[in-house]
């Protein structure tokens, strides 16, 4: 079996946390692969240190935990919307992310476009209470907000609002699917269903949990211990009827 770990399940690894041992009994199965992409590296690079020296050895330690437990089992997405799998060390992939200096400080800009104060605006015009549409399935979370999104006309649908907003984009035209995870997530989150706490690092946290959720579909299992990502990750699954099974393992963090 082909195993996605979370980033915190990586954590725990390194803590000892868990073991190998235990996600094998989880997943009630041998475990073949654990993949890692880019998005483990991204926020490895968001570790803190009380100096430099400090924050390079914990960056070190948890490049060294991912490429033991992975075995450098890369998977990774081309500008084609392709996704391969191949041998790759985290320590070279992370070479190649910072190679680019300013890279991440774009991508934090680009995930603030829609304030907290909008975002609660919005769940009110609506109607929304998330604490009800928190106790929804997967499939009845995206029915009930067509229902209220439909109000305001019948193209007004949950998944006609990501294609709408995709459209609106510049290169909406070459956006594969991980790029409409990444708008689910967003949408979600904006209406409410399982918010993320908002504070200066949630809306860049949610880009990395939603790329989590799309490599994670190209493996059997998806194994995270944080809730918000989980049902959101639900829906998704749910949305485009993959089969990846998601798991959350329990006595720990």
């Amino acid at each position: 079996m082909n195993i996605y770990l979370d980033n915190n399940i990586f954590i725990y690894l390194e803590e000892g946390k868990i073991s190998i041992s235990d996600l094998e009994t989880l997943i009630e199965n041998k475990i073949d692969k654990i993949f890692f992409s880019a998005s483990h590296i991204q926020e490895t690079l968001e570790i803190k240190g009380n100096d430099e020296n400090q924050r390079n050895e914990r960056i070190n330690q948890r490049l060294k935990t991912i490429a033991n437990f992975s075995k450098n089992c890369y998977m990774n997405e081309n500008l084609q919307n392709e996704v391969y799998e191949y041998e790759e060390s985290p320590f070279t992939v992370i070479e190649t992310i910072t190679e680019v200096s300013f890279a991440q400080n774009a991508i934090k800009g680009m995930t603030n476009f829609v304030s907290e104060e909008q975002k609660l605006e919005s769940q009110k015009i609506l109607g929304i209470d998330p604490q009800k549409l928190n106790n929804y399935s997967p499939s009845e979370v995206i029915q009930q907000l067509t229902k209220m999104l439909t109000q305001f006309g019948e193209d007004y649908t949950f998944l006609n609002m990501i294609e709408i907003g995709i459209s609106h984009h510049p290169d909406g035209k070459t956006f594969g699917r991980s790029n409409r995870i990444a708008a689910i997530f967003e949408l979600l989150d904006m209406l409410g269903y399982w918010k993320d706490k908002a504070n200066d690092k949630s809306n860049y946290a949610r880009l990395w949990d939603s790329s989590h959720t799309f490599y994670a579909s190209h493996c059997d299992y998806f194994i995270s211990n944080d809730k918000r990502t989980v049902n959101k990750a639900k829906v998704v699954y749910d949305v485009y009827g993959i089969k990846t099974k998601i798991l959350m393992p329990k006595n720990v963090g």
